[in-house]
């Protein structure tokens, strides 16, 4: 990309916006517009359910620009208005306020929204949502010792909430529709090793029931939750965490291809080519799986950003990464690889210090993904070794994976670098996952 006339415009300051606009502002001299319906400079999330629940982490802390960075200077930001509409003829964006950008390039990083639960009394004061800063801080607020949480979803939203809760002092009830935490995401012993740690921690566990609504305290706020098996909870707070959805309606509305995401190429190209999507809201063609997938991740978001900004340098690059999560709960990370649901069975490695890794392998024995519970340090290597054997689509022997003691390096086609751990201040809670 060469050039001042070089337009980029992105919709979207989450992680992906923000990340390529960075890049953008530093590698080009392109001239870049980011338009962000929030009202704040592009920041990341993952933090919002820990420290800023805990009262650890500020909003400057919380910034993907530093304070040096040059992309405070080159990056023309409209905050708190939104897209409205894409005019793919004429390479023109409508925003809310009525002002019009025109683009060479358009990226659409537009995210996913919470999904709401639409139950009486969901609209009371104190019944929580948390997607944003501003949504963390007044929760946070609520935040004191001794008060009555109820937390809707045992997801990974749900039990990092839950888990910053204790260790605020708050008496803590999760309730989840499904038998059991995470079903649709982490075989069932993680999810059992991980609710015994929850309950250790004092947090109450409402397995196969949902919310049926909410019930006010007269004056406008939430007293308690009843439950679809009866029981009425008391709580002075409540934190919805139902899932997301991918916001494809501004791709959808100008007929580009949706499919549960805004369906791309391996290069992150819409249908358009002057339009790319990327981030949670793409459905992303995955040469390593030979299929569509859409991962919410922070290190997909990262990695789609720098794909983005290379291909626009006129560099050759795909989204060919293997997928990576995790989460940390108290003391515990929860680490997930690769595309774990894709596997046919599990082999797993079971440790002294009760940390464990299942290896989820496909019915031809490659493996494809992998997830771990322990501590950072009791899994950590592993998983990264586990991520190169997933690029390579090794077959392992399952003897090797099994053997706690065994040496996954070993293993390798190569002397090939172990991936570096990820940024303490960058832990996603986000699922990878495919269609």
């Amino acid at each position: 990309m060469s050039g001042k006339h070089t337009r980029v415009v992105i919709v979207g300051g989450g992680q992906a916006g923000g990340r390529l606009a960075q890049l953008l502002a530093r590698d080009t001299d392109a001239a870049v517009t980011l338009v962000s319906e929030e009202p704040h400079p592009p920041y990341e999330r993952p933090p919002l359910s820990k420290g800023v629940l805990l009262g650890t982490r500020g909003f400057e802390s919380c910034l993907i620009w530093t304070e040096d960075d040059p992309a405070w200077r080159a990056v023309d930001l409209r905050l708190g208005v939104a897209a409205e509409r894409i005019d793919r003829a004429a390479r023109r964006i409508r925003l809310a306020d009525g002002s019009e950008l025109a683009y060479d390039h358009l990226v659409l990083a537009t995210g996913s929204r919470l999904r709401t639960l639409t139950v009486p009394g969901s609209g009371l004061a104190n019944v929580h949502l948390l997607r944003s800063y501003d949504q963390a801080l007044a929760l946070a607020g609520n935040f004191a010792s001794g008060k009555r949480l109820v937390v809707v979803g045992g997801g990974f939203i749900g039990l990092e909430i839950a888990a910053s809760a204790r260790h605020r002092g708050l008496k803590t009830t999760v309730v989840e529709a499904s038998d059991r935490l995470l079903a649709r995401v982490v075989p069932e012993r993680i999810a059992r090793l991980l609710a015994q740690r929850h309950e250790a921690e004092g947090v109450a566990l409402r397995m196969s029931a949902m919310v049926e609504r909410f019930i006010s305290n007269g004056r406008g706020a939430v007293k308690a939750a009843e439950l679809s098996t009866g029981e009425t909870l008391p709580c002075d707070v409540a934190v919805v965490g139902v899932g997301v959805a991918a916001n494809t309606e501004l791709a959808a509305a100008v007929g580009l291809d949706v499919d549960v995401g805004i369906r791309v190429d391996s290069a992150l190209r819409t249908s358009d080519p002057a339009i790319s999507a990327i981030g949670d809201v793409a459905t992303f063609f995955h040469p390593l799986y030979d299929r569509h997938v859409r991962v919410e991740a922070w290190q997909n978001a990262e990695d789609h950003a720098r794909v983005v900004a290379a291909r626009l340098r006129h560099e050759a690059a795909v989204a060919d990464s293997v997928p990576y999560f995790w989460s940390d709960q108290y003391d515990l990370s929860l680490q997930i690889v690769g595309l774990p649901h894709l596997g046919s069975s599990v082999v797993e490695r079971c440790r002294d210090d009760g940390a464990a890794i299942h290896f989820h392998l496909d019915p031809a024995g490659r493996i494809v993904g992998a997830t771990g519970l322990g501590t950072a340090g009791s899994i950590g290597r592993d998983i990264r070794l586990t991520q190169v054997l997933i690029a390579q689509r090794a077959h392992p022997g399952r003897a090797v994976l099994q053997d706690p003691d065994g040496r996954l390096k070993s293993l390798l086609a190569g002397d090939l670098p172990v991936p570096p751990p990820p940024s303490a201040a960058a832990s996603s809670r986000s699922l990878p996952g495919a269609i």
